[in-house]
């Protein structure tokens, strides 16, 4: 390599990094505003998860105690299930608390954009096995007379809990689709030379 090809690249490589540093330091108000369209809807995802398990948690506690046969499975079931969600919905509400728009570059908010879509999908399929299996909690009490109420309560609840999730996983998935990708597209396309060819979207 000659010496014009050297100097060519160390002045290249010099422009970019600096042009990374202050896109990290001071990110446009474009870029400031797409992480934090992110960033709220994740705390209303922990939010209202949260809040409909504590009221299944309530009133799954008190039935429970209260019902009989395949409905007292019904309410159990729900309860556990809540926990379960509350836990996720704990962890997911930590996650964006600590998050801050300021600090995010082009290419991580741009991951995580679609990292959030990518993750309510995956959860939507994994919705749609719950709810197979809830059903087949409730075929299979005919062949086990002695476990009847139980399958059957369990089954119902795991299809309800299934649904609603699957109900709620994309719903999100296309309100972050619709809010953020032709946001996202313009961030790319405006973004400095380079930084569009090094984020994936997959």
């Amino acid at each position: 390599m000659n010496p014009f090809k050297h100097l060519l690249l160390a002045a290249g490589s010099m422009w970019l990094g600096t042009t990374a540093q202050a896109q990290r330091a001071t990110p446009s108000p474009e870029l400031r505003d797409f992480s934090e369209q992110r960033i709220r809807h994740q705390k209303t995802l922990g939010l209202t998860l949260g809040g409909y398990a504590l009221a299944n948690i309530a009133v799954g506690s008190l039935a429970a105690g209260q019902a009989s046969g395949e409905d007292k499975y019904f309410h159990r079931m729900n309860v556990y299930w809540n926990l379960v969600n509350l836990g996720i919905a704990g962890v997911g509400l930590l996650g964006s608390l600590k998050a801050k728009a300021g600090d995010e570059t082009l290419a991580q908010a741009v991951q995580r954009h679609e990292s959030m879509k990518q993750i309510l999908l995956l959860n939507a399929g994994l919705d749609v096995a719950y709810v197979i299996g809830g059903a087949y909690l409730r075929e299979r009490s005919h062949a086990h007379p002695d476990k009847r109420d139980q399958l059957l309560g369990y089954g119902k609840s795991v299809m309800l809990q299934g649904g609603f999730l699957l109900a709620f996983d994309l719903v999100n998935y296309f309100v972050f689709k619709s809010r953020g990708d032709k946001q996202e597209m313009r961030l790319i396309s405006n973004g400095p030379l380079g930084v569009g060819l090094a984020i994936p979207l997959k």
